[in-house]
């Protein structure tokens, strides 16, 4: 910690969601809850969010490079974002934790089980901690959805159903040399549709469910692509913990966006969670129709408070994301993704639809179904 006691951090990353982090950053230092230590990126920041660097207090000297082990090394900063491509993850940690650093780490946290060994394990060697950005874990709707969950308000559960339905053009999978690969380099980069912009929904699926930190997760694939050059998007997967099965049914390639829902199908209630709008519904067991309180706790916010004060709990620590490894790991060994048939694609130019996709989501978190397991629309592909 610095003298005045706020921590000073530096953001590796400042495009994609690093935008996001940035913002929250330069948020907490005009508060004077943090010093921005400073910033990393091949590509300099966008102008006029360097313009709002410069006008906050000490912005000016603010150091702003291109090389994000230079940047450590030179300001050796309390914490560190790490807000970069997957298989950057653990490199870039590392060299944090070699210079005395705090982590945060963007989801998914590393790109395969045995760097997230390694990490944890090094973490833990050099007495740090490290919060992970599923953002989703700060959410107050979802936190009361695992209590309700915990507290048996909606009987025992037989499972959990999560869908999601979201429009991606070709662009996406072509944005980066990385986007949408299972390796770069001969490197894990294990990048999908179940893994990165869904991974929100397997982790958040598996907090409600409160299933452990060291749990023995299992878990059965059905990945398909049809814009992704080598991974998933459009995909299934049933992750089996205590005897609990999360079914994942999820599409990048939808006729039309929509907020992604987890079901939470109990003997004697159930409920509905949109966990991008913190929308939490259902009934109990006694017929109470459910409602939470709103909002979420921002998790860079979260972290300088624990920092501050160890008794307050991280949101999203790393040991908590144990769990949604195992998926990462499956999709990891399962390698390239299927190609979906011709006939099972409309849509024109560079947005890719697959026919039903949105349907038969909605269909495998009710029924907690694989693809498989049901009529398929796609000739073929079965």
């Amino acid at each position: 910690m610095t003298i005045d006691g706020r921590p000073r951090v530096a953001l590796l990353g400042v495009h994609g969601y690093g935008r996001v982090h940035l913002d929250g950053l330069m948020r907490l230092a005009a508060t004077g809850a943090v010093r921005v230590a400073g910033l990393a990126d091949p590509r300099p920041p966008e102008p006029q969010a360097l313009e709002r660097l410069r006008a906050l207090p000490g912005g000016a000297d603010v150091p702003v490079l291109a090389d994000a082990a230079a940047l450590l090394e030179r300001v050796r900063p309390d914490v560190t974002i790490v807000s970069t491509p997957i298989h950057t993850h653990l490199p870039l940690a590392r060299l944090a934790l070699a210079v005395g650093s705090h982590l945060f780490v963007e989801k998914p946290p590393t790109a395969s089980m045995e760097q997230f060994r390694v990490l944890s394990a090094e973490i833990a060697a050099a007495g740090r901690v490290c919060q992970v950005g599923f953002q989703s874990f700060g959410s107050h709707a979802l936190a009361h959805a695992a209590r309700l969950v915990a507290d048996g308000a909606v009987g025992r559960v037989r499972g959990i159903g999560v869908h999601g339905a979201w429009v991606r053009e070709r662009a996406y999978f072509t944005r980066a040399a990385w986007a949408g690969r299972m390796e770069l380099d001969g490197v894990p980069v294990t990048d999908g549709a179940l893994t990165n912009p869904f991974a929100h929904a397997t982790a958040s699926a598996l907090r409600v469910a409160g299933v452990p930190d060291d749990a023995d997760v299992a878990v059965e694939l059905e990945r398909y692509r049809v814009a992704s050059p080598e991974s998933d998007d459009t995909a299934a997967a049933r992750l089996t913990a205590e005897g609990l099965p999360i079914v994942v049914a999820v599409t990048l390639c939808a006729a039309e966006q929509r907020p992604p829902l987890i079901v939470v199908h109990g003997e004697r209630g159930r409920l509905e969670l949109e966990y991008t709008t913190d929308t939490l519904t259902g009934r109990t067991a006694d017929g109470t129709e459910v409602t939470a309180p709103p909002g979420r706790t921002v998790l860079l916010d979260n972290m300088v408070e624990h920092l501050a004060d160890p008794a307050v709990p991280l949101l999203a620590p790393l040991a908590a994301c144990a769990p949604f490894m195992h998926l990462v790991e499956a999709v990891r060994r399962d390698g390239p993704a299927r190609p979906l048939p011709p006939s099972a694609v409309t849509g024109t130019g560079g947005r890719p639809v697959v026919k039903g996709a949105d349907e038969l989501g909605r269909q495998c978190a009710e029924e907690l179904a694989l693809f498989s397991e049901l009529p398929v629309p796609w000739p073929g592909a079965a």
